[in-house]
């Protein structure tokens, strides 16, 4: 489950933008890799060198002890085939429900001596706190740094990046595909004579939104949604503002996405109770959907569940 910590460290990891079209050409085996350069490309030998935006790790091997500090990391490794190598996750991983490892840490501030005594062949992190990185690669130990991708470009290099290093190259050519494949196949269902709805994606009951820069956001503006946060998003918000109940009321969005309806427990009841909220076209045409939190804010294979949920909705709507 997400905590509001945890979705402060997404948000401001999430803050570059890429769009969404320049997802990613394909190399003689068919995996993802980066327009324009073969930087990224997936090898299947080693020692192998992998080099990221967050840096460089060098393998012996194919890793078979890994620690992933990441949830969204976890839910990569299992996709891929690589669960079985898992010896420890942070303590937010919560997917698959079934087979995690019992060694939990905690991401925010692992205690780095009982790292270093489990003996992995790579740590994945989704972030750099204190120093974790410098103070494992001192005790020989590989260091994979994902951090909160913002596409789904980057999504998929991810996912492929740690079947190269696991040893489950193939199977994660054939993740990546797949969510490509499904989100690319949604676009396509919505007919572009309807585009024209106005949305409101919450994050928390604070009002925390999300805009069209985002990577939730950019797969909503792939289905020719209207946000209403676009306007009044600023350069300090890094794509995630904080809206007034009054602009909200005022936008009147046709449908609300609700992501904190694990985490705070919101449903159409809650937010129809809301102080004005009953003027809203989605609380009076009960146009609020439901999201799972954690689908909803994580950026791994679970991207192509988020893209049907999201293209369900707008279908219903466009269809009633």
């Amino acid at each position: 489950m997400r905590t509001n910590s945890t979705w402060k460290v997404v948000a401001s990891l999430a803050c570059a933008l890429m769009a969404l079209g320049a997802v990613t050409t394909v190399d003689a085996a068919g995996a993802p890799r980066p327009s324009g350069g073969s930087e990224y490309a997936p090898r299947l030998t080693f020692p192998m060198t992998i080099t990221t935006p967050a840096g460089t790790i060098h393998l012996r091997a194919p890793a078979r002890r890994i620690v992933s500090l990441s949830p969204t990391a976890t839910e990569i490794l299992y996709a891929i085939g690589a669960g079985p190598q898992v010896i420890a996750v942070d303590d937010d991983s919560n997917y698959p429900t079934k087979g995690l490892p019992t060694t939990r840490f905690n991401a925010f501030a692992p205690n780095v001596e009982r790292l270093v005594k489990l003996r992995p062949g790579l740590v994945v992190v989704s972030y750099n706190p204190s120093g974790l990185e410098a103070k494992l690669a001192a005790a020989g130990i590989p260091v994979m740094e994902q951090d909160a991708a913002t596409n789904l470009k980057g999504t998929l290099m991810q996912i492929t990046w740690l079947g190269d290093a696991t040893g489950h190259y193939a199977r994660s050519v054939t993740v990546a595909a797949y969510d490509r494949r499904v989100v690319a196949h949604d676009i396509s269902l919505v007919p572009k004579r309807h585009r024209s709805l106005s949305i409101y994606f919450e994050l928390d009951p604070q009002l925390y939104s999300l805009t069209s820069t985002t990577y939730a956001g950019q797969l909503l503006k792939a289905l020719g949604v209207t946000n209403v946060a676009d306007k009044v998003s600023t350069s300090l918000d890094g794509g995630y503002p904080k809206l007034s109940a009054e602009y909200l009321i005022a936008s009147s969005p046709q449908m609300i996405f609700l992501a904190d309806t694990r985490c705070c427990h919101q449903t159409y009841k809650t937010v129809a109770a809301r102080p004005g909220y009953s003027v809203i076209s989605a609380v009076q045409h009960h146009w609020v959907i439901g999201l799972n939190d954690d689908i909803a804010s994580r950026w791994g294979p679970r991207v192509s569940v988020l893209m049907d949920d999201l293209t369900a909705a707008v279908l219903r709507y466009y269809r009633s």
